[in-house]
């Protein structure tokens, strides 16, 4: 895919360029639908955070300056909006709850049916994007944005709106408190800890945190890292870097440009 040239699609965007607007749009999405999966957990919220982020971009096209990257800039106002985003039923989960499920759903029978292989993914995840749920929302955003995305610190600190220094210390505390539950729990981080993701696949369905024909995660994008690398890596990054690249929903670009397209939200232009 030819890289897009922000400086060149920026101005034609705020003149009314539609075309050049669905070319933002798609340039984009997948990065901000990634984002939001992975802060929330819930991929029907990360949708519509994700169509409220997209909007927000373009309604604030006339104050980017170019202080950084587009996408850099793009990065800012979905972690700012998700930052203050209400919080979601998910986000009430805990450490101490995710240690209890842990210990019922190894109790449960084995999954054997043909599709298991998928499932452990699934729950794999599952379990690891929960985990993210746990750690509060600063700390999950400069996690997210340092450990993941792998911005310095620097950019990391232009993102979120805070001094670099804060950034760091963010970023150390949520390694902090991730790592030291995966150390207790996780037998991909420690192959030493009896936890594995196939055996939680019947407790999981069970308790109706997926359907076997309706997944959240596993089969929704692209797998970059094999489960062979992440078994040799055995760290926190390995694992939540294996997480797929997420296809965006086919429907938020039609929602985007249907709210345009309504008059409720115009491009902000110099002289407005």
């Amino acid at each position: 895919m030819k890289p897009v040239n922000y400086i060149e699609l920026v101005p034609l965007c705020l003149n009314g360029d539609k075309k050049a607007v669905e070319m933002l749009i798609i340039s984009i999405q997948q990065q901000v639908y990634n984002l939001a999966v992975r802060f929330l957990w819930e991929p029907a919220d990360a949708q519509d955070a994700t169509q409220e982020i997209l909007i927000k971009v373009l309604t604030n096209l006339s104050k980017f300056r170019g202080e950084s990257s587009f996408t850099t800039w793009v990065y800012r106002i979905a972690t700012n909006y998700l930052l203050n985003k209400k919080r979601t039923k998910t986000e009430d989960l805990t450490f101490e709850e995710g240690k209890k499920h842990l210990a019922l759903g190894a109790t449960y029978p084995a999954y054997e049916e043909a599709d298991k292989n998928l499932l452990e993914d699934e729950v794999k995840i599952a379990c690891s994007t929960s985990m993210l749920i746990c750690v509060a929302r600063p700390l999950r955003l400069a996690y997210l944005i340092g450990e993941v995305l792998e911005f310095n610190s620097q950019e990391g600190a232009f993102i979120l709106e805070i001094e670099p220094a804060t950034f760091r210390k963010r970023l150390s505390l949520a390694r902090q408190r991730i790592r030291a539950f995966m150390a207790q729990q996780c037998g991909l981080f420690d192959p030493t800890n009896p936890c594995r993701c196939a055996k939680h696949i019947t407790y999981s369905i069970k308790v109706d945190w997926f359907k076997p024909n309706k997944l959240k995660f596993a089969d929704k994008g692209k797998v970059e890292t094999t489960k062979q690398e992440i078994e040799t890596l055995m760290n926190d990054t390995a694992i939540f870097q294996s997480h797929p690249d997420y296809h965006t929903p086919e429907n938020i670009l039609d929602g985007v440009k249907s709210l345009l397209d309504s008059g409720k939200f115009p491009l902000l232009t110099e002289d407005t």
